[in-house]
């Protein structure tokens, strides 16, 4: 497990544990009578989710140009590699390297946490809020990015085999519908020891590796 993948299990679990203080039931609203009350309180919960979101992208990139300085310095340092950077050529390869590497597998994740969540914010509006609760969304997406990728197509597939096993239950026992809200997170943190430890504990790396750039 590397230093980024470090981070995501840490942010995701601190905001699951303020997730967790958010409320005093896991499954229902506080017994509080005053509505506008416990929407405000959604509404800054939210706005939680959404700094967490942005503070993680700053600090999961931060990494990355760290790791890439760092590949510099190890390059420039040999005799052999050295020969890769300037001014024995343009700094092309190594950018290429460096971004196909490191970048790019957060960026896709970046992408699809951004698509994923606006999407389900839209949906969720034009059906009048059926799908999610005030902030589900950006936990969404946190999850989606946190997750990385590779990493967040095992959370989607987590995220749909959960919600419908979860849907059928509560239909099954009139309890209307799923309460989704704490598991975007817990089943994130899942995604990433799958990834990281499940698969390669089990010689199923190469499965991973097929989705790499």
């Amino acid at each position: 497990m590397n230093l980024a993948e470090e981070l995501s299990l840490i942010f995701l679990g601190l905001t699951l544990g303020a997730q967790i203080l958010h409320r005093r039931s896991f499954w229902f609203w506080r017994k509080d009578t005053d509505t506008g009350r416990r929407e405000i309180q959604s509404q800054k919960f939210s706005l939680v989710t959404k700094i967490v979101f942005w503070g993680s992208v700053a600090t999961i990139f931060g990494v990355l140009i760290y790791w890439s300085i760092i590949q510099y310095d190890l390059w420039a340092g040999n005799e052999l590699t050295k020969t890769l950077l300037p001014p024995y050529q343009s700094f092309t390869f190594f950018y290429s390297y460096v971004g196909k590497r490191f970048f790019a597998p957060w960026l896709v994740s970046l992408l699809g946490a951004i698509f994923i969540g606006g999407l389900a914010h839209r949906l969720n509006n034009r059906f009048g809020n059926r799908f999610f609760e005030e902030g589900e969304t950006k936990l969404l997406s946190l999850g989606v990015f946190l997750s990385g990728y590779p990493g967040f197509l095992i959370y989607l597939v987590l995220v749909f085999g959960a919600g419908f096993m979860g849907t059928i239950i509560f239909q099954l026992s009139s309890k209307g519908r799923f309460p989704f809200y704490y598991f975007w997170l817990p089943l994130a943190i899942v995604a990433i020891i799958i990834t990281v430890w499940v698969f390669p504990r089990f010689g199923l790396t190469p499965i991973i590796k097929a989705f790499y750039f």
